[in-house]
């Protein structure tokens, strides 16, 4: 399959907004090179630690933190179907969901052994990764007029907010040609929240869909952090800042005996904000962003509701089994 050109931006020296904003316009993709936060030790840190919580934790002790209606927690192989029509059997793989960490980096869910003892590199991570967000969303903000801090105002990292920490882990895959069909490592979705930070070792598999249905691989550039729209965000926009339909494919060849990990950071704003879409001010391409928020998110593009509303219509087909916290 052939790989998309996914524009980059240095992030070495202060980006232009507008070439920032130029690029994630398009596909709703972008690359992010040279950023300062998170640092590379940082993310090699996070990465050995994930790898040490999904191949060393016991079974047990992963359910004793399983997910949550509250979507904290750890989500067990096939558990959840991104596709529930394509896929129903569910993605092969595992992840662990972490919400944010207290203003004095303290956890607000039950941890299993392995990630309770590196709290501290966590919750740095953590705050790294909505450091970068702010600095995207204040591209946003000064590419549409708006004020500088719009959307960061928005997006308050110490308030009652959505936000995950997602560690992802895709096992090793036997399964033979002839029974490849209709399994997925992550059926196609598009995020439902603002935008997703996704960090990615050597191994891809990450596919994107193009308007015309086409899926197209997406490269893995190293030490470089993928930047995506979310639905809630292409909805806010007036569709200036479009959502992307994307999926993990299976590997074939020597890569299907690899096991694939990648960390995703799903920025979402303060619960209580009010999604009130900006108005377009050309009737025409107003009408048409309407159009298209009702037909692909089912929302009419008027309807009140909260950032936390949106979120938990969205999330409610996903999960097979979630328990209360």
């Amino acid at each position: 399959m052939a790989s998309l050109d996914i524009p980059s931006i240095d992030f070495s020296k202060r980006p232009d907004s507008k070439d920032v904003s130029a690029a994630m316009a398009n596909l709703g993709f972008l690359f992010i090179k040279n950023a300062d936060v998170p640092s590379q030790d940082l993310v090699r840190d996070m990465f050995a630690l994930s790898k040490e919580f999904f191949e060393g934790e016991s079974l047990e002790e992963k359910e004793k933190v399983s997910v949550t209606v509250q979507n904290r927690g750890w989500i067990g192989n096939r558990q959840e179907a991104l596709d529930t029509g394509g896929h129903p059997k569910g993605d092969l793989k595992e992840a662990f969901n972490l919400s944010k960490f207290t203003a004095d980096g303290q956890p607000m869910q039950p941890l299993p052994p392995t990630l309770s003892k590196h709290v501290k590199t966590v919750s740095a991570f953590m705050q790294s990764c909505h450091e970068l967000s702010m600095r995207l969303l204040e591209c946003f903000a000064q590419t549409l007029q708006l004020p500088n801090d719009y959307f960061t105002s928005r997006h308050v990292y110490d308030s009652q907010q959505s936000s995950i920490l997602r560690l992802l882990y895709y096992p090793p895959s036997n399964i033979s040609d002839d029974q490849r069909q209709g399994e997925i490592r992550a059926g196609a979705h598009s995020d439902y929240g603002s935008l997703t930070l996704l960090f990615q070792k050597s191994l891809g598999g990450l596919q994107l869909q193009l308007p015309n249905g086409k899926w197209l691989d997406a490269p893995v550039v190293d030490d470089a952090v993928l930047v995506n729209i979310g639905d809630l965000f292409d909805f806010w926009s007036g569709g200036r800042y479009p959502s992307t339909v994307h999926r993990v494919a299976l590997p074939t060849g020597p890569e299907a005996g690899q096991a694939r990990y990648s960390i995703a950071y799903f920025l979402h704003p303060t619960d209580d904000v009010l999604l009130s879409r900006i108005p377009i001010k050309d009737d025409t391409e107003d009408q048409h962003a309407r159009t298209s928020v009702y037909e692909r998110f089912g929302v009419d593009a008027d309807e009140k509701m909260t950032a936390r509303e949106w979120l938990d219509r969205r999330l409610a087909p996903t999960y097979k089994s979630r328990k209360e916290e």
